[in-house]
């Protein structure tokens, strides 16, 4: 019997494509069928696990049980609706104005915005503010890039300054340089101002006759726009609106730079 079967297998033709795929399809049918019955079953010892009556609620109901099973699966195949995400809440700082996601770029529908790491006193705040509520009256914008600086603040400008105008080799000690080092630090004021760069001194020196940022004390604050020479306008303007009288602080004095437009408070 045995070498009949090998040699009938072995005469056997190939399947064909067709053959082969409703063999394909007979085999898929009949996994499903297995996999959907096991699910109906262990549905079932489920139900018979934690229902105080467990399957003795169907009696002797089996198309019950059934019935049971067939709901249970097609709920289980319906697509579960997630929760829509809620839009990302606008990234304010203490006082309440917003910061920049994108340095120097304005956020939307933003009046007034800041870079993230301008700090600002409570006092310039409340210009900040002021100038913001101005600013939306007429439909404008602009962005803090600087409020209260720390000494060491100031000389990392010194030390962009140098680098910008590529006289970095010129003051090879000036890139470790601390406040306390003010024979280092001092040569490459002396140098940028010499040629009109709009720098302060990060601190005092005696006998030095050195201008120090009045950042330093919390009475400056720099903005931007797409138009510096508009801004300084808008500033002028705010500074003899109602809009000012807000603030804790007055506009002293506006000062047009090549980067930003500078205000001095009192």
């Amino acid at each position: 019997m045995i070498a009949r079967m090998t040699e009938m297998n072995m005469t056997k033709e190939p399947m064909t494509d067709l053959e082969m795929t409703k063999r394909l399809r007979t085999t898929l049918a009949e996994w499903t069928k297995a996999r959907i019955g096991l699910t109906g079953a262990l549905l079932l010892m489920t139900i018979a696990l934690v229902s105080p009556v467990g399957l003795d609620s169907f009696g002797s109901n089996p198309s019950a049980a059934n019935s049971l099973i067939t709901r249970s699966m097609a709920h289980a195949a319906v697509p579960v609706s997630l929760p829509a995400a809620r839009a990302a809440a606008p990234i304010t700082d203490a006082f309440g104005i917003r910061i920049t996601t994108e340095r120097n770029s304005p956020v939307d529908n933003a009046s007034i915005s800041k870079n993230p790491e301008v700090n600002l006193t409570p006092e310039q705040a409340s210009v900040v503010k002021a100038f913001g509520a101005y600013l939306a009256s007429r439909g404008e914008w602009a962005i803090v890039t600087s409020g209260k600086r720390t000494s060491e603040g100031q000389l990392a400008l010194i030390k962009e300054r140098i680098a910008e105008k590529g006289a970095t080799r010129k003051f090879p000690q000036l890139e470790e340089a601390s406040v306390l080092d003010t024979k280092i630090w001092l040569k490459a004021w002396h140098w940028l101002t010499a040629r009109r760069v709009p720098i302060n001194a990060p601190a005092p020196v005696p006998g030095a006759n050195v201008r120090t940022s009045m950042h330093l004390k919390g009475l400056a604050i720099d903005f931007i726009s797409d138009d510096l020479s508009h801004l300084r306008t808008l500033l002028a303007n705010f500074s003899r609106s109602s809009f000012a009288r807000n603030a804790d602080l007055q506009i002293v004095g506006i000062v047009r730079e090549p980067g930003c437009v500078h205000i001095n408070l009192g």
